[in-house]
């Protein structure tokens, strides 16, 4: 066939005029032939006259001829992908943007919250009254390192103080001191001193209640903060699903438009990109409203095309990270 001739039929089919079924059978037949001729560039999925009506078949077709291609197409049409070395990216500058994937059910986080959350707008609760016991809760879970910094501050706080032997330890090392009316806290005593729960009790109601504030809000504030560290890795765990979380970076680049202005962008590797649009375009062939073109992100394909994903909330923190806030905070408390 000439080279005239295959014009003349593209310019049929850009036209709207060609009935592809009566000369061809059928789409794949008709981009095969365009293919074997090397005129494949000559039609436009995406801007096309009717591109809409075969957009979805073009592109099933040239996923399974030409992947390179297909995912060059599919690039140029959703606003939120960009493809680097053989790796499909979502990109955008709003975290925010992925709540989207989240249900709307009444158990689960809202995925109005999890959009604050994720963008850092989220206004947390500060948890108040989270011990009893903050010898139990925070100085048993001290490190070493930070064990000492606490003799340090008891025997700064209690110098020059005639502690009132009230328990049986404090009554000890009254007796070894040698005036049983009195103890002195000192670097040799003290260690015995935060080592009994009840001797500990007793200084943190009476001469040293000011540490005992502080311990408090130690613990609020290592509760809090773990609890808030808790939600967004569980969110980040569910996106686990669709996005490759763990290598997300972020990144600055100008304003397209307003000069002076910086845009800060993230970029996440995406799962199993390729099947999700085939099934996508598989599952909507032959609709106007089914078209990559037509929701123009591939969050809104996502989001059309599969279960929405649900993070639901634990009642309380992991004590662990508690324990580990504790031990991080502790020497700017004390």
């Amino acid at each position: 066939m000439s080279i005239e001739k295959v014009r003349e039929i593209v310019d049929m089919f850009n036209n709207g005029e060609l009935n592809i079924k009566a000369y061809f059978g059928d789409y794949d037949k008709f981009f095969s032939f365009l293919k074997q001729r090397n005129a494949l560039h000559l039609i436009d999925p995406i801007n096309g006259p009717d591109a809409d009506e075969w957009q979805n078949e073009f592109l099933i077709w040239q996923e399974q001829n030409d992947k390179d291609v297909f995912r060059k197409n599919v690039d140029n049409i959703l606003s939120d992908i960009k493809i680097e070395n053989g790796v499909v990216y979502l990109v955008d500058d709003d975290l925010g943007e992925l709540s989207e994937l989240f249900c709307h059910d009444r158990n689960s986080v809202a995925p109005s919250t999890i959009k604050t959350i994720l963008t850092g707008e989220y206004d947390y609760d500060y948890y108040d009254n989270t011990t009893d016991n903050v010898y139990r809760d925070v100085i048993d879970e001290l490190t070493p390192k930070n064990t000492q910094i606490l003799y340090d501050y008891i025997v700064k706080s209690l110098e020059g103080i005639q502690i009132d032997p009230q328990t049986e330890v404090l009554e000890t090392i009254a007796e070894e001191q040698g005036h049983p009316e009195y103890v002195d806290v000192n670097t040799q005593t003290v260690i015995k001193i935060v080592d009994d729960e009840e001797t500990m009790d007793y200084l943190l109601d009476n001469d040293l209640s000011d540490l005992k504030s502080e311990l408090y809000s130690i613990h609020s504030f290592a509760y809090s903060s773990a609890y808030q560290d808790e939600i967004y890795k569980g969110i980040i765990s569910e996106l686990e699903k669709y996005f490759s979380m763990k290598e997300i970076t972020w990144t600055t680049r100008p304003h397209q438009y307003r000069k002076d202005v910086t845009v800060h962008e993230f970029k996440v590797p995406i799962h199993n990109f390729d099947s999700y649009i085939v099934d996508f375009l598989h599952n909507n062939n032959g609709y106007s409203t089914g078209t990559l073109g037509y929701w123009g992100s591939y969050i809104s394909i996502l989001n059309q095309e599969n279960n929405c994903i649900s993070y639901y909330s634990s009642d309380y923190p992991d004590s662990r990270l508690v324990d580990k806030n504790i031990n991080e905070f502790f020497p700017d408390y004390i």
